[in-house]
């Protein structure tokens, strides 16, 4: 009898203390939906419970968002996990420092010690540290390798094409694409040539590949971030992640390692310093950090291995695709594009060498690059860490510590109360206004004023604008490489890289599928991925006046 009363006590005491921990979060779940916020938690538990696979967990929360009202507050143990899917609480976030660091869920994410996933302090640091390797002049630089390595590109479409009878896999195709962007990342990162567009004998770039889809179940699976448990209940997978891992350590360790002994070697030849913007590889400049004792070398193995995954990885994606929206579309889409691109050219359809000059001048490709990242957003999904209390704007909700903050960008950005009727399909001229309305709105002017006041002191430039909005859209209704504090740093080189590239392909080769957009499966593998990519085919054929 004793001893049932003690267990009884302690179990109420259990239990108590468990409800003190989670009250700050059941008050959350109550100012945003009330009692039927706090109804609903034992069906959002099922339903996250079933769908904890990268495979299904993107495309069930596309369906399934409707249901609820949004922002929606879902209780994981002693924590609150906040789903946000519009453009002012987005901005909120975005914009929050309470809000900048990155979740303990992409702890298993490979490459996780460099700025991707730094946090606080540590964070800062390092970004003042590596804006400059991205300032303009640095990145414009880089258009004789972007160039170089885009016509090597369209050479290995050309015999992909002629092998296989002009219609290509969508795997295959991104796979070519991939290695030729990595070789980009490689030769403009770290200063190395590596032939990857003509040939990846070790499979880095597959397996830069499979550990994204890995830190995508680790994500969603945070429990096999723990090595014991990840051993123990998925050995196979384990066993793969790490010989990924070590084959991609060891590629970019012996890179630095290499670059930094000719750049020692080079010092004590030649001490003469270069001018404040002359051309300085990203690695280069790492080295002069690390020889002011601001860095360590395994600190730049770090930033080079973080730089080289998400540029190479990310920049690849939306370059397919932009791809897969031209070749499905049945428009006039790829005529424009092509006219465009050829009366710009200094040789009409000669895009042996494309400059940014004539990038600036291509607007209606400006407006197709961002339309097939509206609708296809890169990275669908960005998690974000709360780490002391606040207040969501707008609202009267106060977001508490520890909550695990998840931005649905994908599904924002394809939402009919921002896009319209016809949020779903794909059409460029949405984002061609009239001259008159070419102005982004007011608050979202002064908050980048605020937000790039910190990178022109360190480096960086402000960037112009990519795209416009009309009045009536909200500025943060399309964030295709995230916006606000922790705004990605290669954006312009992304975007420079991207529009290069397809420059290139369209003034060689006409693009063609059957397959309809409506029928991708969506997969969230950190970058967007289709599930049925399989039956993806390309039929690419030379352009008649090529």
């Amino acid at each position: 009898m004793h001893l049932y009363v003690a267990m009884w006590v302690c179990g109420t005491l259990l239990a108590l203390l468990l409800a003190f921990q989670q009250r700050k979060c059941w008050r959350l779940i109550w100012q945003l939906n009330g009692w039927r916020g706090v109804a609903q938690q034992p069906l959002l538990w099922f339903l996250i419970c079933i769908n904890l696979h990268p495979n299904s967990i993107l495309d069930k929360v596309t369906r399934l968002r409707v249901i609820f009202q949004r922002p929606l507050a879902i209780l994981i143990g002693t924590r609150a996990l906040l789903y946000i899917d519009d453009p002012a609480g987005i901005e909120c976030i975005l914009n929050a420092p309470e809000c900048l660091d990155k979740t303990f869920m992409q702890d298993g994410f490979f490459a996780r010690r460099g700025l991707l996933h730094a946090r606080g302090q540590k964070w800062k640091l390092r970004r003042k540290q590596l804006n400059p390797a991205f300032n303009h002049n640095i990145v414009v630089s880089f258009f004789d390798v972007f160039n170089a390595v885009g016509n090597q590109m369209v050479e290995q479409f050309a015999t992909q094409s002629h092998l296989h009878g002009q219609s290509v896999k969508f795997k295959d195709a991104e796979d070519l694409l991939s290695r030729a962007v990595l070789e980009v990342s490689c030769l403009t990162i770290m200063g190395t040539p590596t032939n990857f567009t003509q040939a990846d004998d070790a499979h880095i770039a597959t397996t830069y590949k499979r550990l994204f889809e890995i830190s995508a179940i680790k994500t969603v699976k945070p429990w096999l971030q723990i090595d014991l448990l990840h051993r123990l209940l998925a050995p196979q997978l384990y066993a793969e992640a790490e010989a990924c891992n070590q084959l991609l350590v060891d590629f970019v360790a012996q890179i630095v390692q290499r670059k930094h002994r000719n750049w020692q070697l080079r010092q004590s030849i030649d001490d003469d310093e270069d001018t404040p913007w002359q051309r300085r590889i990203f690695i280069e400049q790492m080295f002069r950090l690390a020889a002011n004792g601001e860095l360590t070398l395994q600190d730049i193995e770090d930033e080079a291995q973080s730089m080289v995954l998400v540029s190479f990885e990310t920049v690849s994606n939306s370059i397919m695709i932009a791809l897969l929206c031209l070749a499905t579309n049945k428009g006039d889409c790829q005529r424009r594009l092509r006219a465009e691109i050829e009366s710009v050219l200094p040789h009409g359809n000669d895009a042996s060498y494309v400059g940014v000059e004539q990038l600036q001048q291509l607007r209606y490709l400006d407006a197709f690059v961002n339309e097939a990242l509206r609708l296809l957003a890169t990275v669908p999904m960005n998690l974000r860490h709360v780490s002391r209390d606040f207040q969501l704007a707008g609202r009267v909700a106060i977001v508490p510590q520890n909550t695990i903050i998840v931005l649905d960008t994908f599904n924002m950005q394809r939402d009919e109360r921002w896009w319209g009727e016809r949020a779903t399909q794909f059409d460029p001229q949405r984002f061609m206004q009239e001259p008159e309305q070419e102005q982004d709105q007011q608050h979202d002017q002064q908050k980048a004023k605020g937000n790039e006041k910190a990178n022109e002191q360190n480096g960086e430039q402000p960037e112009a604008a990519h795209f416009k909005y009309s009045q009536r859209r909200h500025s943060y209704s399309f964030v295709p490489f995230s916006k606000g504090l922790r705004t990605c740093i290669g954006r312009r080189y992304s975007f420079f890289i991207m529009k290069v590239f397809l420059v290139k392909l369209l003034a060689t080769f006409d693009f063609k599928s059957d397959f309809q957009l409506e029928q991708l499966q969506f997969v969230e593998g950190i970058s967007l991925k289709f599930r049925n990519a399989d039956d993806i085919l390309l039929q690419i054929q030379p352009h008649k006046n090529t």
